[in-house]
């Protein structure tokens, strides 16, 4: 038997062979791990600029460490080699390393896992147009990464709801999820970077359905400097797509077709497929609209011969809507109506809002053009009614959300803003600086010190009536359409938000003064202006047309414009008899006289909706102007589809209240041939042939 201190010496000794063992084999497991990491992160920075190696060498890293990987190891090579896969547009390998991802994640009960599983699963699902499949899918990944509270997560599965949100039209869940994903990218990787880019090119996808492509071009701006410092070429061919399409929403359609083609080139260039295809079909929607109709079946031919090749159905279903409104436009009505019949049953057979009421919008005009009225005031119908479901709530509050956490316009008035404060700054701590010379000179010369403390007063002066000219200017530009000089937006919503406040207050005088009137109108066939005179044309139709309304309107008045083509009026307190001779008025000295534009007398009318503010007892709508203007527009449609170049003005509305809302969602017209609403027509001056029409 040992002695007790050489026992105890021996046990001592043997557990710290344990200890250094079990800390070297610690070390080692983490050394690994962080090796594995950087592997892994190294291979995703490479797919950026080469996609096919980073596949090669992620696909070598799996198979090697297949035998002896932990459980974060594994998900995170299946997590990068499932993504690597999607943006490869390998569908088949992408869901099969995705079905390991998920059976690790259920086995292992790793959250983590299973939340990424379904974000990709997701992803193939609304890239086969299943955006009801993919939306129940996405919304359960967003409980799932609210639990794991990993930000790399995070951003990935808001991207992916951003994109199902977006394409079903909820443009204000689509925004919420795209912010958070913007919040959660950390790091300045190349990897990051990219998620950077493409999360910016959604928010500008975002803003061009919210019919904002000025603000999208912006974002399209800032991640192509971010692609370009990374030479992500697919990212790049990406934006060079939307800019094409916001080249097309401003309708300078030479620039989409530079832009379609640029991404043509490119996408061919780096045999990515998907994009060429998309390229392919907006060049025929391009020719489409040039009234190019030939090419336009040509390229939607090329469409749907590639998209059937890649069974991409989202894009056949656009080649065969191509395909028909470009043969309704060559005189093929029943040809091309069973074409566009069949795209349209593919996309409301996923609800897919946005691309439904596009098409709606080009249906109307290639059948108005064709003489077909009556499909034509049906089309118009449906996208005025999708139209007012996607953007009446979402598009204001969602543009507002937007601008004030990423509007660089606004970023900039700050840096301005905070530019003229530090120069009044600079310029006070000058002034205390030179009074001091003052009063060290005042001893030695008097006549210097008046003269010197003269300058200053002046120079001070000067200054301050330049800051409060610069407030006045600020203040003037936020309220003031810049081409018109007319109010714009913001000043009528102030306005009605004071007046709203008047009413809350009960002013007891209120009752006895005549009604407030609204009347919305809209230049008819102004497209044709811009396509045959350009823009700076339809610019000199557009201030001509201001400056004939502005002699109209009374000094208590509002004339706004109201955006493109359309223009609003408050009439303060007119008698509803006046309002009928205001109204003809505004048509004649509009419509009775031409426009002169570049040595051509152009034939220039409106079509107009009015409504005063106090329209009936039983509607009980006195105070709500948003319901009236709701209708005053629909009257304003109503008056377009019955040949334009008239008024059509609301008189009476006989509903209980609680019916009005129906009433703002549903037909007019019906409302009209029931007797619950009546209306008045006004015709517009008669016109001349001796003038170019429109």
């Amino acid at each position: 038997m040992m002695p007790n201190f050489l026992e105890r010496f021996f046990l001592v000794g043997i557990a710290c062979l344990c200890w250094l063992s079990m800390s070297a084999t610690a070390s080692d497991v983490l050394t690994k791990i962080d090796s594995t990491h950087t592997e892994i992160s190294h291979v995703q920075d490479l797919s950026v600029t080469d996609l096919s190696a980073a596949i090669t060498e992620l696909s070598a890293l799996y198979h090697n460490e297949a035998a002896h990987t932990s459980l974060a190891e594994r998900r995170d090579i299946l997590i990068a080699l499932v993504d690597l896969y999607i943006r490869s547009q390998q569908v088949d390998s992408a869901t099969k390393f995705n079905t390991e991802l998920a059976d690790l994640g259920n086995k292992n009960k790793d959250v983590w896992a299973t939340a990424m599983a379904l974000d990709y699963q997701a992803g193939l699902l609304r890239n086969q147009g299943k955006l009801l499949e993919a939306r129940e899918v996405i919304e359960h990944a967003l409980v799932l990464a609210d639990k794991v509270q990993v930000k790399v997560v995070t951003s990935q599965v808001n991207t992916e709801a951003g994109f199902v949100y977006q394409e079903q039209g909820n443009f204000k869940a689509a925004l919420k999820h795209l912010l958070a994903s913007l919040d959660a990218i950390e790091g300045d990787s190349v990897f990051a970077n990219l998620r950077r880019a493409t999360t910016l090119n959604a928010i500008c996808t975002l803003y061009l359905d919210l019919k904002d492509p000025d603000m999208g071009l912006e974002y399209i701006e800032k991640a192509t400097k971010i692609a370009e410092s990374l030479n992500a070429k697919n990212m790049l061919a990406k934006l060079e797509i939307n800019r094409g399409n916001v080249y097309s929403d401003k309708n300078n359609l030479p620039e989409a077709s530079k832009s379609y083609q640029k991404a043509l080139e490119m996408a061919r260039t780096i045999s990515d497929k998907g994009l060429e295809i998309i390229a392919v079909n907006n060049i025929a929607d391009v020719a489409f609209s040039q009234k190019q109709y030939s090419k336009c079946v040509q390229y939607a031919n090329e469409t749907f011969a590639l998209a059937s090749r890649s069974d991409n159905k989202p894009l056949i279903a656009s080649a065969d809507i191509n395909m028909g409104l470009c043969h309704i436009g060559l005189g093929s009505f029943q040809q091309g109506a069973n074409e566009v019949a069949l795209g349209l049953a593919y996309l409301r057979s996923f609800n897919a809002r946005p691309d439904i009421e596009q098409v709606m919008g080009q249906l109307a005009s290639v059948y108005e053009k064709a003489g077909l009225y009556k499909e034509a005031y049906r089309a118009m119908e449906e996208q005025r009614s999708l139209s007012m479901e996607l953007f009446r709530d979402d598009r204001d509050r969602s543009v507002a959300e937007m601008k004030a956490k990423f509007d660089a316009k606004e970023q900039e008035k700050q840096i301005e803003l905070l530019e003229q404060k530090n120069q009044v700054q600079s310029i006070e701590i000058k002034n205390k600086s030179l009074q001091r010379v003052v009063f060290i000179l005042a001893a030695l010369i008097a006549a210097a010190i008046a003269v010197t403390i003269f300058y200053l007063y002046r120079k001070v002066r000067e200054t301050n009536r330049n800051l409060q000219e610069a407030n006045v200017k600020l203040e003037h530009q936020s309220s003031r359409d810049p081409l018109t000089g007319l109010l714009n937006r913001r000043a009528f919503h102030d306005m009605m938000k004071f007046r709203t406040q008047m009413i809350e207050r009960r002013n007891p005088d209120a009752a006895a003064m005549p009604p407030h009137a609204l009347i919305i109108l809209d230049i008819d066939h102004f497209k044709l202006v811009n396509d045959n005179y350009g823009h700076a044309g339809g610019d000199v139709v557009l201030v001509e047309i201001s400056r004939r309304l502005s002699h109209v309107m009374r000094e208590q008045d509002m004339l706004m414009r109201w955006g493109g083509e359309e223009f609003l009026i408050f009439l303060n307190h007119i008698p509803p008899d006046n309002l009928t001779r205001v109204v003809e008025r505004i048509l004649i000295t509009v419509g009775a006289r031409p426009i002169e534009l570049e040595q051509h007398q152009l034939q220039v009318t409106i079509s107009a909706g009015y409504i005063s503010l106090l329209p009936g007892v039983e509607s009980e709508i006195d105070a709500n102007w948003e319901k009236s203007l709701h209708l005053a527009d629909s009257a304003l449609y109503m008056a377009k589809t019955r040949g334009r170049n008239r008024a059509i003005g609301i008189k009476t509305i006989e509903i209980p209240k609680e019916d009005l809302d129906q009433l703002l969602q549903g037909d007019l017209e019906k409302s009209i041939r029931e007797g619950k609403v009546s209306i008045q027509q006004i015709e517009g001056p008669v016109q001349h042939e001796t003038v170019t029409e429109f």
